[in-house]
């Protein structure tokens, strides 16, 4: 087995993110950047604003009248709004590919990564946290491990499920007994080699296991906690879903009850039906167009 060092030199197959995408997570964790910054960042990509447009114009937003600039969608459905579409757009091909080594059909990883950046913006508020598009974005970016891993993990998936099964493993315990690594720390890795802004990198790292910073992190812990509620709803649920568990601790810290994972958890669920059912749409858009 390969160390984690030489599975992210030896990773040819995942496309970095694109300019655009790192550019303008840059400028999200600058608390002084500005609207201008942002518009500037996105609108000569005209993949990502032909699709961002697209997606405006969907039934999901119901507007009364046609979007037709980045500009004009920022005034209609916010700067908030409009990001977050940017990132899942920019994200949507890498996360919606088949994941074999982790027993994950094609679109479930995306679905369970949408799902996570939805609760994580919602948990941000929650925590009165200065950046929801920040938590957003490391939500939807805190698995990309598994992207990484997963043709490397297929032979030994089967000895970690059985750990998890067998042993009431953690799965991430399971993938450090059997692998020496789990899928944060490759992911983390792959993060820094592509140079994401270092919040985005810690919650990456430590989002199963957040008690291990010291002190703790306010979005690492948001993001964890959108995780925890994913998995308790079946969100993009594989065999790493099994069991897993939360730390009172964190909900101890912020007097959180179950009752309000539950709530947050019920919103994402609807949230997410909508999400799906406008990529579906432009997806749709786009045949009929071709």
């Amino acid at each position: 087995m390969n160390s984690a060092k030489d599975i992210i030199e030896c990773v040819g197959s995942i496309q970095p993110l694109p300019d655009t995408a790192l550019k303008l997570m840059k400028i999200m964790s600058d608390p002084k950047s500005t609207l201008d910054e942002i518009v500037g960042t996105i609108k000569y990509d005209q993949a990502v604003t032909s699709e961002v447009l697209k997606l405006c114009n969907s039934a999901y937003f119901g507007l009364s009248r046609k979007v037709t600039s980045l500009e004009d969608a920022l005034v209609c459905l916010g700067t908030a709004k409009v990001l977050q579409m940017v990132m899942s757009v920019h994200t949507n091909n890498m996360l919606a590919q088949e994941q074999q080594g982790y027993g994950l059909d094609p679109g479930i990883l995306w679905k369970h990564s949408v799902a996570v950046a939805l609760a994580s913006s919602q948990f941000a508020q929650k925590l009165k946290l200065p950046d929801s598009n920040l938590a957003f974005t490391a939500g939807l970016l805190h698995d990309i491990g598994k992207v990484i891993l997963n043709e490397h993990v297929a032979e030994e998936f089967v000895e970690i499920v059985r750990l998890v099964t067998d042993e009431h493993l953690a799965f991430v315990e399971a993938e450090r007994r059997v692998l020496g690594f789990s899928h944060e720390e490759v992911g983390a890795m792959m993060a820094e080699k592509w140079k994401l802004p270092d919040p985005i990198v810690r919650c990456i790292r430590y989002h199963h296991a957040p008690s291990d910073l010291e002190p703790h992190d306010p979005l690492v812990d948001a993001i964890y906690l959108a995780n925890c509620v994913c998995l308790l709803f079946g969100i993009g649920l594989g065999e790493d879903g099994l069991c897993s568990r939360a730390d009172a601790t964190v909900l101890e810290r912020y007097k959180l009850r179950h009752a309000d994972l539950e709530i947050i958890g019920a919103q994402v669920v609807v949230e997410l039906q909508r999400v799906q059912a406008m990529f579906g749409e432009s997806s749709s858009a786009e045949q009929a167009e071709s």
